[in-house]
């Protein structure tokens, strides 16, 4: 059993290595075809199936082209995974520059750095469903995309 949560540790790796340097070979690999996502794109509202959306190698590329583009220097660290069973837990560090022309937003120029839980449960060596929770308000106020409230006086 430690033999196969230390292979999904590696497979999740492999995930955030290939979003780190834009190699994307290795999806087709790592990442089952049918695949889904239960972890909506920042400020999405619309309501997703039960079943979650497409998450194969394919959809995992376009997100991570569509990421990149708005910080092309986007890097993922692990901080620290947790394997169980079929399930692997990374706590990720994100941090990168808005300056790209696309993305989920406009450039900016300035630094992003906040925090991500991902979850991704395996089969077979392969990743067959993912959820994830993001910091994105904490993201979007560093990038400069909104504008916190006034804060009141505190006395």
């Amino acid at each position: 059993m430690a033999d196969e949560q230390n292979r999904n540790k590696d497979v999740v790796r492999g995930h955030f290595a290939a979003l780190n340097s834009g190699n994307y070979a290795a999806l087709a690999v790592i990442h089952h075809p049918a695949g889904r996502n239960h972890a909506h794109a920042p400020f999405d509202l619309t309501p997703w199936p039960a079943e979650g959306m497409p998450f194969g190698p394919h959809e995992v590329r376009k997100t991570f082209e569509w990421l990149r583009t708005g910080s092309p220097d986007l890097r993922a660290e692990i901080e620290d995974l947790v394997a169980e069973n079929d399930e692997v837990v990374a706590w990720i560090r994100m941090t990168g520059t808005q300056t790209g022309s696309g993305g989920p937003v406009k450039p900016t120029g300035r630094a992003i750095d906040f925090h991500h839980a991902h979850r991704f449960r395996l089969r077979d060596g392969q990743i067959v469903e993912h959820w994830a929770v993001r910091d994105d308000l904490r993201a979007m106020l560093q990038a400069g995309v909104i504008t916190p409230p006034a804060r009141g006086d505190a006395s």
